[in-house]
């Protein structure tokens, strides 16, 4: 561009060059002696150099038109490669769109596998560690044994009775065998009171006697439904677990279980709140009763012991708004629900 334009000027100048020389050769040198002279000067000039500054102008414009559509086509060359190189990364980017996608889900099964792996490795453990407190809870109660002799004599005292019996000799072998004689123990000695108190403040006595014995087998028992609450917080897979325990319990042991968690040496509470929870007294033989003057009563059978409704209500938790039972450690109990019937606790 810039060397046509160098040439326009060049051709430009010679063309006034040749005009000025042709004009001063024919006419020479001088002002015209009048206005007409200088007129045809001037058209002289102007009938010379005009067309040709005309042409060259022309040329210019001519060109500079081509540079442009050139320029233009390159433009739209360059817009079309852009436009293609736009398509091009869009697809590109969908491309990857859909990889992070695949990824995404992906990682998104693996993440879902591995939760379902892990709950299933924490599932075995938990029935790994349940299951040996289950062999170590039959353990202990089979190995459990009572000889009320060692003991006869302080609990006696404190009691302020002359002796009570503990049943037949035959029951020594250890076992559940022993927490029979170990309950009627306990019933035996509560007969002998002068002033017959609450069951459980005879139980007190044996308690602080006798716990070297039992302790131990509430204690496992107690980190057993411990453990199956902590683990699930799904209550149908707790009833699941708790019921398998529930089976394990004979009804010797649900009511030496019963005694054991009203005591007022044990914790303060804990142990019994896990029994209402997960209703671990539903199976225990208990028998209900309304006397003449409708004061209620109940009986364990198997072996005898005697409870009145104060020591029930404490296993039974109620709405403190509408008085309405929440829960019961008795669970569909027959002989607990009529009870709570009469009481209006539920819906007769």
């Amino acid at each position: 561009m810039e060397k046509l334009i160098k040439r326009i000027c060049i051709t430009a100048a010679i063309a006034a060059l040749i005009a000025i020389g042709t004009f001063i050769y024919h006419f020479g040198l001088g002002f015209a002696s009048n206005i007409g002279n200088w007129g045809a000067v001037g058209d002289f000039f102007g009938g010379v150099l005009n067309p040709t500054f005309a042409l060259l102008s022309l040329i210019l414009i001519a060109y500079t038109l081509m540079q442009n559509k050139k320029a233009l086509e390159q433009s739209e060359k360059a817009i079309e490669q852009g436009t293609k190189a736009i398509e091009q990364n869009e697809k590109a980017l969908q491309v990857s769109n859909e990889e992070l996608r695949l990824t995404r889900d992906e990682l998104a099964n693996s993440s879902d596998a591995l939760k379902e792996q892990a709950n299933l490795l924490a599932v075995q453990s938990f029935e790994t560690t349940f299951f040996n407190m289950l062999v170590l809870h039959r353990r202990l109660i089979d190995n459990f044994s009572y000889d009320y002799s060692s003991s006869h004599e302080k609990i006696s005292k404190e009691l302020n009775i002359d002796f009570y019996t503990a049943g037949s000799s035959k029951d020594m072998k250890p076992g559940v065998f022993c927490v029979n004689r170990l309950l009627t123990a306990i019933h035996e000695a509560h007969k002998k009171v002068d002033k017959p108190q609450s069951v459980i403040a005879t139980f007190n006595v044996f308690y602080r006697e006798e716990n070297k014995e039992f302790g131990s087998y509430f204690r496992n028992l107690y980190q057993i439904l411990k453990l199956i609450k902590d683990s699930f917080s799904n209550i149908a897979i707790q009833k699941k677990y708790s019921n398998i325990l529930r089976a394990q319990l004979s009804n010797h042991e649900l009511s030496l279980l019963l005694l054991n968690c009203l005591c007022s040496h044990v914790d303060n509470g804990q142990f019994k709140k896990l029994v209402i929870h997960f209703e671990l007294l539903e199976h225990l033989d208990i028998a209900y009763a309304l006397g003449n003057d409708y004061i209620p009563t109940f009986t364990i059978n198997n072996p005898t012991l005697h409870l009145t409704s104060n020591e029930i209500d404490r296993y039974i938790s109620t709405d403190t708004s509408n008085g309405n039972l929440i829960k019961s450690a008795f669970g569909q109990n027959a002989q607990i629900m009529d009870y709570c019937k009469f009481n209006n606790l539920v819906d007769q």
